[in-house]
């Protein structure tokens, strides 16, 4: 097996599935395993926070600010030092504060002190903050107002000054000073921790994206390697594949989103702080891969609906508007086709042909004129002279009338003579007006197609010539390639694959040969420069020659034969040569072109003083195809083309019937495909 069919075989795709679903396993336990391990610590207790450096650490600019905004708050609420003290004794930097005559922390602590210090934080009245920090936490000595709802920063000078009163807070003294500070070897620890969580974590988001980019590629593989199979290049359907896509669809988000979401919620749980739940954490990152799993299955399946093109007759939504849609049409055209029944009743009604259409001209005007005369001349001796002259009126339109339908005849004998072939016919002497104008459209349409029918013949002369050529040309480069092939394939090559090469060029070689042939003899047929030997032959013999001949190929098929052939003699008078090839290729395309496991019949009767041959088989595909098309050149049955074959088989043994004296009908019936070959039954009547 070569390299391609041993990624398309079944253990290779299986393995690449397995694969999948591991990484995506590997990938979730290790995020959630990690996430569940900070929170059973506490994520307040988390310090590396996906910084690239600890010196722009989130966690020490949180620490400097809310230790800043609790001195404030305990001088606005007027805590005593000391009691501030206890409560931060587990601070790890150093802090002073002052405002008015109020302090907390070490007094001893100054601002050069903090301004030489790792982090620091120094803050005033009046939105004046020093800090080596990108950022900070809280608004330290803001104060809030509730009519602009928004924080200010203020000072006692600031509001003497502007008569200003705050609804909640009084101003901050102008001495308040807060300051803050983490030396190196304060930092350290929390350093050192910071970097072994960095480590951690990256090392966890690392590992995760690796298995992430390995599931890709061995899902991209998928994507191309899904419903093929090392044999043939057919997309080849599961049982889950017979599912409607919105079912697929619908399954997918119900069984990966409920699985999502009852992993997601633990988690949830689990980060709140609920730790008595985290023995469930294992059962649903499991549930989860399962769900995954299937999820990931039913997208393969997708893949191979939309590869098989079977999307839109599975897709119960685009089939429903393509119902809608053509109902609709149905309906306008119903409606439309009704209303053009009605005014072509009501015109033939009224003018149903030419000649009826005179009539009731001449009728309407006689009676018009005869109404006028009566009118006119309705005295005494009126009447007779109404009757004389209505007469005449009616004798000349008598006359008028035959002379045009004569021409309306005329015309209607030389279409009949142009449609059985006689385009040299030519309409003269005929009446002036519309009868004349249709006698000179009708003889140039004559010359016209005509002139067409030599180009067309002309064209297809060529073309015939031009294949002939072309199939002859071709015969001794493929003879030399035929025979280097078939001595390639002889010898011990090396690689072992030159070995398979050799025999596939001397495989499509023989493929090529038997094209050419058949191009050059179809072309020999239909140029008339084949030779045709007939003589007196036994359509039953025949017919069992070409049985036996094709017995192998019928048997490795899985097709059964039904022959119905009599044991008399049958006579025909043909080419014997020429309706072997016609039964070998009948023959070839049921091998070719049949439902496996089924039936083909074979039958040799008289009907009529006729020898019939009849083939009929169940076709493997869809035959949505004219039964008068499919003799004709390079037309196949099977527009997918998945079969060999060069849709020649058929157009010569057709071509052969017909020169050696025979007819040749295809009939389709739904899923059967039937042929019958008659000949007259020569020199004696069959029994």
């Amino acid at each position: 097996m070569n390299i391609k069919g041993i990624l398309r075989s079944t253990v290779v795709k299986l393995i690449a599935f397995a694969g999948i679903v591991g990484c995506f396993a590997g990938a979730l336990f290790l995020v959630e395993n990690t996430i569940t391990d900070f929170a059973a610590n506490g994520l307040d207790q988390m310090v590396y926070r996906f910084e690239g450096d600890f010196a722009d650490s989130s966690y020490m600019h949180q620490q400097l600010g809310i230790m800043c905004a609790e001195m404030a708050n305990a001088f606005e609420d007027g805590m005593d030092a000391a009691e501030f003290s206890r409560q931060h004794t587990d601070f790890a930097g150093n802090y002073f504060g002052r405002m008015g005559d109020k302090t907390v922390g070490d007094d001893t602590l100054t601002e050069a002190a903090a301004k030489n210090s790792a982090f620091y934080m120094i803050t005033r009245p009046g939105g004046n903050v020093q800090s080596n920090v990108g950022m900070y936490y809280g608004y330290p000595l803001a104060v809030y107002d509730e009519e602009t709802d928004s924080y200010g920063y203020y000072t006692e000078e600031d509001t003497a000054e502007e008569g200003w009163k705050f609804n909640k807070f009084n101003p901050y003294p102008s001495n308040t000073l807060l300051l803050v500070r983490f030396t190196d070897a304060q930092a350290a620890p929390i350093k050192a921790e910071w970097e072994m969580q960095k480590t951690q974590i990256t090392g966890v988001l690392h590992r995760a994206i690796v298995l992430t980019c390995i599931a890709l590629v061995l899902f991209v593989f998928l994507l191309f390697v899904t419903g093929r199979k090392p044999e043939d290049e057919d997309v080849h359907l599961v049982t889950i594949d017979r599912l409607p896509v919105e079912v697929n669809v619908l399954c997918f988000w119900a069984v990966l989103g409920t699985a999502g979401g009852l992993n997601l919620a633990l988690m949830g749980e689990l980060l709140n702080g609920t730790n008595d739940m985290s023995i469930l954490l294992v059962p649903s990152i499991l549930f989860f891969v399962a769900a995954f799993a299937f999820a990931l299955e039913l997208t393969l399946s997708l893949v191979r609906v939309i590869k098989n093109r079977s999307f839109v007759q599975q897709c119960w939504s685009i089939r429903f508007v393509r119902w809608c849609w053509r109902t609709a049409v149905k309906l306008c055209e119903s409606l439309w086709h009704g209303l053009g029944r009605l005014r072509r009743i009501f015109a033939r009604a009224l003018f149903g042909n030419y000649k009826t259409r005179n009539v009731v001209l001449l009728f309407t005007a006689y009676s018009v004129v005869l109404a006028f005369l009566a009118a006119v001349f309705g005295g005494v001796g009126g009447s007779f002279f109404a009757f004389a002259f209505g007469t005449v009126w009616f004798l000349a339109a008598g006359y008028f009338l035959i002379k045009r339908i004569t021409g309306f005849e005329r015309i209607v004998d030389a279409l009949r003579r142009l449609r059985a072939g006689d385009l040299s016919f030519k309409l003269t002497d005929m009446p002036e007006g519309v009868f004349a104008e249709m006698a000179e459209d009708i003889n140039s349409l004559g010359d016209g197609m005509q002139a067409a029918l030599q180009n067309e013949v002309r064209a297809e002369r060529m073309k015939s010539e031009l294949i002939t050529n072309v199939s002859h040309d071709l015969k001794t480069p493929l003879t030399s390639i035929l025979n280097y092939s078939d001595l390639l394939g002889k010898m011990d090559l090396t690689p072992e694959e030159a070995n398979d090469y050799a025999r596939i060029i001397h495989q499509k070689g023989l493929r090529l040969k038997n094209l050419t042939s058949d191009l050059f003899d179809i072309s020999k047929v239909q140029s008339g420069a084949e030779q045709i030997i007939s003589e007196r032959l036994d359509a039953c013999t025949l017919a069992r020659q070409a049985l036996a001949e094709q017995d192998k190929a019928v048997q490795e098929s899985g097709l059964t034969v039904k022959a119905a052939i009599p044991e008399r003699e049958l006579p025909i008078w043909a080419d014997g040569r020429k309706l072997s090839r016609v039964l070998e290729n009948l023959i070839g395309n049921c091998v070719k072109y049949a439902l496996k496991g089924t039936r083909v019949f074979l039958s040799v009767a008289e009907e009529n003083g006729q020898a019939i041959i009849e083939l009929k088989n169940t076709a493997n595909y869809e035959m949505d195809f004219a039964a008068d098309e499919i003799t004709e050149r390079f037309v196949r049955g099977d527009a997918a083309r998945s079969t060999e074959g060069s849709g020649l088989g058929l157009a010569i043994a057709k071509s052969y019937t017909e020169v050696c004296g025979g007819t040749f009908d295809v009939s389709v019936d739904g899923d059967q495909f039937k042929v019958r070959i008659g000949f007259p039954v020569y020199g004696i009547t069959a029994k």
